[in-house]
Parts: C-alpha cells; sequence; structure tokens
C-alpha cells in the first residue's frame, strides 16, 4: 500500500522513496506526515512507532554540532555544567504542530535541546517564588535583583541564558502515552462521565540525556557575580522544579547536576544501508492499521504468519505491536487472549 501526502503525486513519490534514509527527525514531523496522521489519534501512534524516531538523527552531525557549540560558548567565557534527565522531559509539548502533541527538536539539526528562553523562564518563577527576599506573584512587583539578572522592560537582563545541547549530541527519543478518560469533557464541554471511551495520545519524549548549560554575563567586567547565582539558582531548579510539560507527572527533572564540562568525543559513524526486512515490516503495518475491525477476526491471524518469517528483532517488534494494537482496538482481546498465536506475540513484546 502506497503513502500518502498533502503533496503533488510526482513529490510525495519521491518522498517516500528517501524517508526512510531522512536523517532529521524534525523535518519529517513537521512536514511529512502521512495524510490519515493529523486528528487521528491511533494512526499518530501507530506512524510515530513505525518512523523509529532514533533512526532518523544523524549522529556524525550531531557530534559535531555539539563540538562546535562548546568551543563557541568556551570562547567567550561562558560558565558551564551538565546535568542528566532523571527519566523522561518532553519540551514544547502544546507547540503549534499538525500532530496535536509537539517537541522542541533544532531545526537544522534535528536533535532536541532546550531553549535558553525557556530555561529563563524557569530560573526566575523559581527564584520569585522560592528565593526568600526575591518573592513576587506578579512580573511588575519584582524587586530590584530580579530585575537587574533577569532584565525588564526598560533594559536587558545581566545573565545571558544559552540553549542547552545534548552532550556528545548524543540522546534518546522515546514514545510515551497519555490516556485522557474524559475525552468528551475536554474536547467538546460536556460532563466528565464514566461511559466515556479513554483517548489515548501518544507523544515524544527525551529519556536518559546529558545536556550542557551555559551562562554568560553581559558585561564580563561586573556581572560574573550574577552568573554564579544564578548557576545556583538554574541547578536547584532543574533538580527541584523541572522543565517543560507534565513536571507534575515527574517529567522534567534533572539529577547529577554538576560543574562538568564534558569535551565532544567525535567518533564517526557509518551509515547503516536501510534494513529492506524492515521496510516490508513496515508495509504490513500499514496495511494492519488500514485493516477494517470488522475484518479483524477473518485477517488479523496471516500477519502473525508474515510476522514468523521476519528474522529482525526491529521488524518484528513493530509489526507485533501493530497487531496487538489492532486486536486490542478492534475489541477482539478477550476472544484472542488464549489463542497460541496472540499469546506468542504478546510473550515477545514483554520480553
Amino acid at each position: 500500500m502506497s503513502k500518502t501526502f498533502y503533496l503533488p503525486r510526482i513529490t510525495a513519490r519521491q518522498i517516500e522513496k528517501q524517508l526512510a534514509t531522512c536523517q532529521n527527525l524534525g523535518l519529517i514531523l513537521d512536514k511529512y506526515p502521512e495524510t490519515q496522521v493529523p486528528g487521528n489519534s491511533q494512526a499518530k501512534s501507530t506512524w510515530l512507532r513505525e518512523i523509529l524516531p532514533d533512526k532518523h538523527i544523524d549522529s556524525n552531525l550531531a557530534q559535531s554540532a555539539y563540538s562546535r557549540w562548546l568551543r563557541m560558548i568556551q570562547a567567550i567565557g561562558a560558565t558551564l555544567f551538565s546535568g542528566t534527565t532523571d527519566w523522561r522531559m518532553v519540551v514544547g509539548l502544546g507547540g503549534e504542530t499538525v500532530l496535536e502533541t509537539d517537541l522542541t527538536l533544532h531545526h537544522l539539526y534535528g536533535i532536541p535541546f532546550i531553549p535558553g528562553s525557556a530555561l529563563k523562564g524557569l530560573t526566575r518563577s523559581y527564584v520569585t517564588t522560592e528565593v526568600k527576599g526575591n518573592q513576587s506573584d506578579k512580573i511588575e512587583k519584582d524587586n530590584e535583583t530580579v530585575k537587574r539578572i533577569f532584565g525588564s522592560q526598560e533594559h536587558a537582563g545581566t545573565v545571558i541564558f544559552f540553549d542547552a545541547m545534548p552532550v556528545n549530541g548524543e540522546t534518546k527519543i522515546e514514545l510515551d502515552i497519555m490516556n485522557p478518560h474524559y475525552p468528551d469533557y475536554y474536547g467538546k464541554g460536556q460532563p466528565p462521565t464514566n461511559d466515556q471511551n479513554p483517548s489515548p495520545i501518544t507523544f515524544l519524549t527525551v529519556a536518559n540525556t546529558t545536556f550542557m548549560f551555559a551562562l554568560a554575563p553581559r558585561n564580563p567586567k561586573k556581572d560574573q557575580g550574577d552568573v554564579e547565582q544564578v548557576k545556583t539558582w538554574l541547578q536547584e531548579a532543574l533538580a527541584k522544579y523541572g522543565i517543560g510539560g507534565k513536571t507534575s507527572a515527574g517529567y522534567g527533572y534533572f539529577k547529577d547536576v554538576q560543574d562538568k564540562i564534558v569535551s565532544p568525543q567525535i567518533t564517526l559513524q557509518v551509515q547503516q544501508p536501510v534494513n529492506p526486512e524492515l521496510q516490508k515490516a513496515q508495509g504490513f503495518v500499514r496495511e494492519v492499521t488500514s485493516m477494517p475491525n470488522k475484518d479483524v477476526a477473518n485477517q488479523i491471524q496471516a500477519y502473525y504468519q508474515r510476522w514468523q518469517q521476519l528474522q529482525s528483532d526491529e521488524a518484528r517488534q513493530i509489526l507485533a505491536t501493530a497487531i496487538v494494537e489492532k486486536v486490542r482496538q478492534a475489541g477482539r482481546e478477550k476472544a484472542s487472549a488464549e489463542k497460541t498465536w496472540y499469546k506468542n506475540l504478546v510473550t515477545f513484546l514483554e520480553k
């Protein structure tokens, strides 16, 4: 089954040929979602699993970008420290996108980063809420210290916040899910009753990633003291407040925050050719996803037989996931639970 895009037919054919080898995840998410993905949570979930987000990051380019960034930051005398995500992080979850949920990615390199503006906002929020002597509930009530460091309408702040970059360009992107139990309450303004069907929403997160943070004085001759103070505040805020979306659910917190500069380690990697078996599995996934629920009982087991013929664990993983999800979507999980083929798929996915 051919993929379809919101593009002229000839252009779409070329995109389909090149998409598997595209090394910019941000470009794929922003420009080339398939036509069935926007507005369809189930289709988006399947598509995100199918494209394998980690496979669309150019590790060589990411390493070089980090090396260049670090040399520039050190050349201007910035103060640096590193920190590692304690679990998962999602910055830009509510960004403007046709995919309903977003993740902030560098528009050139396609890798996750934390904008300096977000770090500045986090630090100011922490200071005006938690730091004794600097507390205020409105920006107009900020004291002179806060105004001096973070700036105001009249003047720029004394401390410059740079974007935080993943150390050596190494990052891990994982799929996650949120499951609103009252979709009609949130989307249609109806009462939150228990007869509404949960509506799972898949989104991308950053996990197990170490970031390098950088701060610099606007005037090196007199503002270095403010930089040292802000560094302490920002480190505390990252550990206690977290950054990005869903911090109340444990996302965005940092651990191992320390004054440690991680030098770039350039290790060029040879790009692996596209796995033809993976492409075959992706084709099966599209067929399973588009299968009408009424046909699942009679047709789904045929895809288990195709799954058995696959040798690659990666290919088997995405097809097994699609089959199990389709069975559940069609309401046939109970009817299939004791069947050997279904139990084999579930056992494989639980390994």
